[in-house]
């Protein structure tokens, strides 16, 4: 019966200097769940007494961004209560430039301490065996003992042009002769018997160091299970192999594969598969089936699913500069606002996905609009969508970005006698996912702060009967009503086309289009009364956004302002200290 592992990341833990914070992508039922498979995958005592033991070797396999270290980190932690546990960081460790030394290294520092052991401890002493398979010493070390004992250096042997061997003698490439340390000739037939003597010896004696590691593995392993009433099997955790130098990553799966193949034992090798797939190439050739390969070295892949991306930069993000206290401390007006910071996010996440960026643009699209408001002056405004969605654009496609920005964004069709026009947003809403451009923007407020009464014509007022709520817009119609008309790139016929240009003073009416616009919410008040959440879906959160904008001459920051924010802010390039720490 495999033992039953509950694992609780709903707070925080500090890991080795390291504080991980709690899970809030819901990833810790991953980890119960792999414990579980893994665990009976090692160790079953319902199996034959001689099948009890099985070695595995798990890929776990999610995308640059997905949390990888952070779930691994928390889950080896947690079960180093129940498991012998090793965690191995395979990028901070690259520098050896010896795949084996690395894993075994950790894996006698970290057993030896779960089993409560000093250094000089004879349950977790280095086979001596082990020195065959040292990969920086074994060449020096063969070619040493070859030449003390056969008298022969082998690298001579192997450099000696075979052309002029001449009756059992060889020369060197110069045409002197190749001698032995006592000065006579050497015969080739000898030199090439002893060196075959040799390697198969070698061979023989890396397989007996080899059979011996792997027992002193189980050894150390069963010192932790007796000594601390832990069960099997062992987990050993192999992190950031994706990042380490193409030729580490591929002499590490090696060396699990080939020498660590220990029954009781099971492997975690966390990886971005198709990173590591480039590295395999880098090492074997771009026509080499990298696919394939990597196939051999694992059991199973378990792959992670991209993390919520209005989660994932609640991790990642420094959201309190979108925060309503920040903004009213520095007086700066942003649109849409909220006081708290987390909708803020989650609206810029929902032009992020429309946009299918990837996280590490999405982390750095974020930090670009969260910097640009850093920067901005006191008394300054700023609308978030329409910089974020020009980011996007800027890093999907920097001509698209520089038409918008001049306001020279029209593309005219000629369709028989008659010339057919796309402005803005018709052009976004064909290069957006239909359902991405569906998703709602939210703006949390109560309107009685910002208007008690409407005024109207002749200057009347009406008593302004919207109530604190949550008012939804879909991005569609932000494009639509304001972005589009923002950058004059919509139908002239279009009511906001024509409230901007009576802005501007082309056009002189009665009302103001502020006016005309604060009579449109009291009539579609009193058509759909606002007492839903449903309803405050509808068309009066757009109003209302389109109030704001009017209201507060949104309007009067410049084509060329936005252009600046976004050149200014662009080259601002997130690296990912140690990979993302909570996301995933």
């Amino acid at each position: 019966m495999v033992k039953q592992v509950e694992l609780d990341w709903s707070q925080g833990k500090t890991i080795e200097k390291e504080y991980f914070p709690e899970d809030k992508l819901g990833r810790v039922k991953y980890a119960a769940f792999l414990t579980k498979l893994l665990a009976s995958q090692g160790f079953d005592e319902a199996r034959d007494t001689d099948d009890q033991k099985r070695n595995y070797v798990l890929n776990l396999n999610a995308e640059w961004g997905a949390g990888k270290t952070y779930f691994l980190k928390r889950w080896s932690e947690d079960l180093k209560e129940h498991y012998p546990v090793v965690y191995v960081d395979a990028w901070k460790k690259d520098y050896s430039d010896d795949p084996l030394m690395t894993v075994i290294s950790s894996i006698i520092d970290q057993l030896r301490k779960q089993a409560g052991k000093d250094k000089d401890s004879p349950e977790f002493k280095v086979p001596r065996k082990l020195i065959g398979l040292l990969k920086a010493a074994a060449p020096g070390i063969g070619r040493g003992l070859f030449k003390r004992y056969v008298g022969i250096d082998p690298v001579e042997v192997m450099n000696a042009d075979s052309d002029n061997i001449n009756i059992g003698n060889i020369v060197d490439e110069n045409g002197n002769k190749v001698e032995d340390k006592d000065g006579n000739p050497i015969d080739m037939s000898f030199a090439a018997s002893e060196a075959v003597k040799y390697l198969i010896n070698e061979h023989d004696a890396k397989s007996a160091a080899i059979d011996s590691l792997k027992t002193s593995v189980f050894e150390w392993v069963s010192a932790v299970v007796g000594i601390r009433r832990k069960e099997l099997p062992a987990f050993i955790f192999i992190d950031e192999l994706d990042r380490c130098r193409p030729s580490y990553a591929v002499e590490m799966l090696e060396t699990i594969k080939h020498i660590f193949d220990i029954d009781g034992v099971v492997f975690v090798v966390a990886t971005d598969t198709e990173q590591l797939q480039h590295a395999v190439k880098a090492v074997y050739g771009e026509g080499f089936n990298a696919k394939m390969y990597l196939s051999r070295f694992f059991n199973s892949r378990y792959s992670l699913k991209a993390p919520n991306l209005e989660s994932f930069l609640e991790v990642h993000s420094d959201a309190t500069k979108l925060s309503g206290d920040y903004l009213r401390d520095h007086d700066i007006k942003v649109l849409p606002f909220n006081d708290d910071e987390k909708t803020t996010l989650k609206n810029i996440s929902v032009i992020l996905d429309a946009f299918k960026v990837s996280a590490r643009t999405a982390i750095q699209i974020t930090d670009r609009v969260i910097a640009t408001i850093v920067n901005m002056p006191k008394g300054s405004k700023i609308d978030i969508l329409m910089l974020t969605t020009l980011l996007c654009i800027k890093d999907k496609d920097s001509c698209l970005f520089d038409e918008i920005v001049s306001g020279k964004f029209e593309r005219v069709e000629q369709n028989g006698e008659k010339k057919k026009t796309t402005y803005l947003n018709e052009f976004l809403e064909n290069y957006l996912p239909e359902r991405s451009y569906k998703r709602h923007i939210e703006m949390s407020f109560d309107p009685q702060e910002h208007e008690d009464n409407f005024v109207r014509y002749n200057y009347s007022s009406s008593p302004n009967p919207y109530v604190a709520d949550v008012y939804r817009f879909t991005l569609q119609e932000y494009i639509q009503e304001i972005l589009s008309p923002h950058f004059e790139s919509i139908n002239p016929t279009h009511s906001m086309y024509i409230a901007l240009s009576e802005r501007r003073g082309n056009l002189t009416q009665d009302q103001t289009p502020l006016q005309k616009l604060t009579n449109d919410l009291i009539k579609e008040y009193k058509n759909n009364p606002h007492d839903t959440e449903e309803q405050m879906s509808g068309k009066a959160a757009i109003l209302w956004m389109k109030f704001f904008y009017l209201r507060d001459n949104f309007k009067s920051i410049k084509m060329d302002d936005y252009k600046d924010f976004v050149e200014l802010a662009s080259p601002l390039d997130w690296m990912g200290k140690d990979e993302l720490t909570e996301t995933d």
